[in-house]
């Protein structure tokens, strides 16, 4: 009998995992299985690029997919500012990656960041990962945010109702003791010709 071939089992189980971030983390890029399996190309070519052009390490079993904002013209904004260094962390609940522990960010975990359409333009690291409850959240913080969220105030103006939306499916409320996951990032690949945001962008969009 011959031997299982491990590395296609490794590749197999990859892209599960890739396809369960892509449906989890965002929704709207898949609609059918083809769509699915398009989108999984396109993130894994972008994947192996950044391999051979970044410091990236080979042997990772799995990264993130996902979108920043809830919507095109925000995930673009979004994108453009991380792209140009003007905004370093995002804010998540872990009650949304409750019971999704590959999901979970990570200290040296990598994600692959694409438009609203699901194209793949930016690989980021996490750089560090902190949880604290949403009052304790402080300019300290927020002020590697994007320009139009880096004061506590407006923060917390645009991310309360922001996470609201986002509890709405699980049946939760968003409350000031609820945790809120703080991570930090890097940008480590990018698909050249990425747009870049200016310095007088004053974006206030969430995540």
């Amino acid at each position: 009998m011959a031997e299982p071939d491990a590395a296609g089992e490794r590749r197999d189980r990859f892209r599960r995992l890739l396809l369960s971030s892509v449906l989890l983390l965002a929704p709207v890029l898949v609609t059918t299985n083809t769509d699915a399996r398009e989108t999984t190309a396109k993130v894994e070519a972008f994947w192996q690029m950044c391999v051979q052009q970044s410091n990236v390490d080979p042997a990772t079993d799995f990264y993130r997919v996902r979108y920043f904002g809830a919507d095109a013209t925000t995930a673009r904004r979004l994108m453009d500012l991380i792209a140009a260094g003007e905004k370093t962390v995002t804010f998540t609940l872990p009650w949304i990656y409750q019971g999704h522990p590959n999901l979970t960010p990570v200290p040296g975990g990598y994600t692959v960041v694409t438009d609203f359409e699901g194209h793949p333009e930016l690989l980021l690291r996490t750089t560090r990962v902190k949880t604290l409850a949403f009052a304790e959240v402080t300019d300290e913080e927020t002020r590697f945010e994007g320009p139009g969220a880096r004061t506590l105030d407006a923060w917390r103006k645009i991310h309360w109702p922001f996470f609201e939306n986002a509890l709405k499916p699980l049946g939760k409320q968003p409350a000031e003791d609820m945790p809120v996951t703080v991570e930090y990032f890097e940008v480590v690949c990018g698909l050249s010709g990425t747009r870049t945001a200016t310095r007088h962008d004053e974006s206030g969009a969430a995540d």
